[in-house]
């Protein structure tokens, strides 16, 4: 993309070039006849321009040599609709006095007034703004007790003391039951265990909220 605003010198050395080179080739018309002449001379600044300006040249051949180059407001060449439309507004530009020229010379962005009508840029050919390449993200750490939860996906239940003490036993998918009862529980504890009733509690693992 091309973002670097042209040098008001550059665009004015553009300008009197370009003026030259259309004259040259409608002075051709004037050996035939004078009025022709200046029939020609929009017409052939129309064409010139946009064709010019929307091609892969992206500037007319006095932008060109003076290193300049036409955009639109995101700094990407012109399409020729756009192009000619500019060229369209170069013509009024020059009908009221030649002040849409002017009005460059004033504008912070140094936009002419068809700059303004085509939503257009000149810019320098020699400064390419470039798109920052993306910059690696770094991976993310993960915290100890995510590292736990990601190795429970087989969940066990640990004795601390008693006659447990040092022993693992895997949580089954349904749930395991604690309590006095053999038949019906999974973990068994002596009868007449204090605290501990026949069926006493069931332990479950969710493996979406970890717990």
């Amino acid at each position: 993309m091309y973002q670097q605003k042209g040098s008001m010198g550059a665009r004015i050395g553009a300008f009197f070039l370009d003026n030259i080179i259309i004259n040259v080739i409608a002075g051709l018309i004037a050996w035939v006849s004078w009025e022709l002449y200046l029939l020609a001379v929009p017409f052939l600044s129309l064409l010139y321009f946009g064709f010019c300006e929307g091609s892969s040249m992206s500037a007319s051949l006095g932008k060109r040599i003076c290193g300049l180059i036409v955009v639109d407001e995101s700094g990407m060449p012109l399409s020729y609709g756009t192009a000619f439309l500019r060229s369209l507004g170069r013509l009024i530009s020059g009908a009221c006095l030649g002040i849409g020229f002017l009005i460059g010379f004033f504008d912070g962005e140094g936009k002419t007034l068809h700059d303004r009508m085509a939503h257009t840029f000149v810019a320098s050919s020699r400064e390419v703004y470039q798109q920052p390449s993306p910059q690696p993200q770094p991976q993310p750490q993960l915290h100890s007790e995510s590292m736990k939860g990601n190795s429970s996906m087989n969940p066990q239940i640990i004795g601390i003391s008693g006659q447990f003490a040092g022993r693992a036993f895997p949580i089954a998918p349904q749930g395991s039951m604690l309590g006095t009862d053999p038949a019906s529980c999974d973990f068994v504890f002596p009868r007449g265990c204090p605290g501990i009733s026949r069926n006493h509690c069931k332990i479950q693992y969710n493996p979406q909220t970890q717990m």
